[in-house]
């Protein structure tokens, strides 16, 4: 029986947000992660903050998870314990971080879980293994559109000394969207507040890469070899609701063999943060969709 199975609140979960964390030293720098579940089978769940989050970022939903399967959060560089400056990095550059730290703990097949912008580092290391060791991909609230200007615009504010601080007081109003939910007020004042200009500013310019090197992350999906099963769940549309759900109904009709989405009608970025119940829900479904589709390769 799985924890979500459960009549809990909660309340009644364990607080991970101050456990133990664990460092290794991967290409160079301090990357920090956490290890949940290690005992479980199955494939691990490697999950994939968005930018200036660390961790932290987890904490709601992983005790759903951790009772089941093994779950692994990986830090980008920079945003652990040790807060030196680090050398401005790729999104290619962290999936090949979380890379050596998978590797190094011995984990076998895993699927990816990640939190918004951080689809594009899980993409990139779903394509470095291959479908056969990360059969799946679960991406939160990623705009999986092209880049509108006024979000472009917003990138470059992020890069400037004197724009950074109300650009991301403007992010944290729009992503908050005036819920009341205590899990969210703590992540962003605890974990996201945390972060100071040089990580705000890399912020911006590795996600205006992304953008302009792949046209959207829907262009970036179809650019993969043998691409996994790829998940969406998006909450909050960059424009219409009706319009958003066409893109995704119609890239569903043209890569049904590999892409699916759910609508999660919550009021916030972040699923996993807002409603941790339904991202532990949806999870174990791709996951036993996974491993029936292995079964039937």
């Amino acid at each position: 029986m799985a924890l979500s199975d459960l009549q809990v609140t909660p309340k009644h979960l364990f607080r991970i947000t101050d456990a133990v964390i664990y460092t290794k030293t991967i290409h160079g720098n301090s990357i920090a992660f956490t290890d949940f579940g290690f005992a479980n089978d199955g494939p691990a769940i490697v999950t994939f903050s968005g930018w200036n989050q660390d961790h932290r970022g987890w904490s709601n939903v992983t005790p759903y998870l951790m009772d089941t399967y093994r779950v692994i959060s990986v830090c980008f560089r920079g945003h652990g314990p040790n807060r030196d400056p680090v050398g401005d990095f790729s999104f290619a550059d962290h999936a090949s971080d979380v890379l050596a730290v998978v590797d190094s703990l011995g984990v076998g097949q895993f699927v990816c879980l990640a939190a918004s912008h951080g689809g594009w580092p899980a993409l990139e290391l779903a394509q470095a293994v291959g479908r056969q060791r990360c059969p799946a991909v679960i991406i939160l609230d990623l705009v999986m559109t092209e880049a509108s200007p006024q979000f472009l615009a917003g990138m470059k504010a992020l890069q400037k000394p004197d724009t950074w601080q109300p650009t991301v007081r403007a992010l944290f109003k729009s992503w908050n969207n005036g819920t009341a939910s205590l899990n969210m007020r703590e992540q962003m004042l605890i974990n996201a507040g945390g972060f100071g200009y040089e990580t705000w500013a890399r912020a911006g310019r590795t996600i205006q890469e992304a953008y302009n090197k792949w046209g959207s992350p829907m262009k970036r999906m179809e650019a993969l070899q043998d691409p996994p099963l790829i998940h969406h769940v998006y909450t909050q549309p960059p424009g219409s609701g009706d319009d958003y759900h066409k893109v995704h109904e119609q890239f569903r009709q043209k890569h049904p063999d590999w892409f699916s989405f759910d609508h999660a009608t919550g009021g916030i970025h972040v699923p996993h943060i807002e409603q941790p119940e339904k991202v532990d829900r949806i999870t174990r479904d791709v996951i036993t969709r996974t491993l029936a589709q292995d079964v039937a390769d």
